[in-house]
């Protein structure tokens, strides 16, 4: 099929529709994301060569420069901005469909698949699945566990249904709903912080090892920053993968963490870790929200589970 179209020129172009392949319009939007040809590949599973010859395709099947490379990086020319905006709904429209023909041909086998960070995955989400459980017995649950900007980016590409996630910098096409505000707490172990009351000073923190979570978690994106900001520099830092792990080498001596209060309450109660905090530096607020597609139409269990979700917390409006 042809579409007629007419280009700045005044000549006339018929778009070559049978090239408006999904993975061409989805490499598009990738590139507008990332600014870069190389990293809009990598997100669509494919080579850097192949990337630039299905570009080539598409701008030849829509008959305009679509994007333009410069020393930065690649950006979308006018045209291209206004086949991107139709591309994420072409899409979201193909993965609507497809998650119906699913639904169709294979009830039985409905599945919600979840993405979130840490403290969602084993404080919220966890109660709000037992309910789940009961309304949609037929309905089985994958939960996967991730840093808060992974989780938005597995959002995005559709490889979840629905993503729970700390405040991160979110240049994906998603909706982000406020569930709760979680605040970040620092832990030491039992007795090294005795003689300031649980206060820290600048010197003392310069001589303890900071644990930390893994690039992309929320929990050291904000930690990072309020450090930054009050001019706290730690002796040296540790990265880890789990913040069970973090927990347990600070219970041991290793070093002082900042970890959400959702993670720590119980450990802090029972005396297993000290609470402190730095002389000077405000409360490090930690925002959790639940994440999905803007132009995807939820299937009836990821719309059921929301519904869960957020009438098990306090819901602000969706931000997009």
């Amino acid at each position: 099929q042809r579409l007629s179209s007419v280009r700045g020129n005044g000549v006339l172009h018929r778009v070559q529709m049978e090239n408006v392949h999904p993975l061409r319009l989805r490499l598009l939007l990738e590139i507008d994301r990332t600014g870069s040809i190389s990293a809009a590949a990598e997100r669509c599973a494919i080579g850097q060569p192949s990337a630039s010859m299905h570009l080539r395709t598409l701008e030849t099947a829509i008959g305009q420069r679509l994007v333009i490379r410069n020393g930065r990086g690649s950006t979308l020319t006018a045209a291209g901005k206004i086949v991107a905006s139709h591309a994420a709904r072409i899409l979201a429209t193909l993965d609507n469909m497809r998650g119906a023909l699913d639904a169709l041909n294979a009830p039985s086998r409905a599945e919600l698949t979840l993405a979130a960070s840490w403290a969602p995955s084993l404080i919220l989400i966890p109660p709000v699945l037992r309910d789940f459980s009961e309304r949609y017995p037929g309905v089985s649950v994958q939960v996967r566990t991730l840093p808060s900007q992974q989780v938005v980016r597995e959002v995005a590409r559709a490889a979840v249904d629905i993503g729970i996630a700390g405040d991160v910098a979110c240049g994906e096409p998603v909706i982000r709903q406020q569930i709760l505000v979680d605040e970040l707490v620092g832990v030491a172990p039992v007795g090294l912080l005795r003689r300031g009351g649980g206060v820290a000073s600048r010197g003392e923190f310069a001589r303890q090892s900071l644990l930390l979570g893994p690039e992309g978690s929320s929990t050291r994106m904000i930690a990072e920053r309020h450090l930054a900001r009050a001019e706290y520099q730690p002796a040296r830092i540790w990265a880890f993968d789990s913040f069970e792990a973090i927990k347990r080498a600070v219970a041991d001596g290793l070093g002082v963490s900042f970890m959400s209060s959702l993670l720590v309450g119980d450990e802090i109660e029972r005396g297993e870790l000290a609470r402190f905090r730095l002389s000077g530096v405000d409360r490090m607020p930690h925002p959790i929200h639940a994440v999905h597609r803007s132009l995807a139409e939820p299937t009836p269990h990821a719309a059921g589970f929301m519904s869960l979700l957020m009438n098990a917390h306090r819901a602000v409006p969706a931000e997009e």
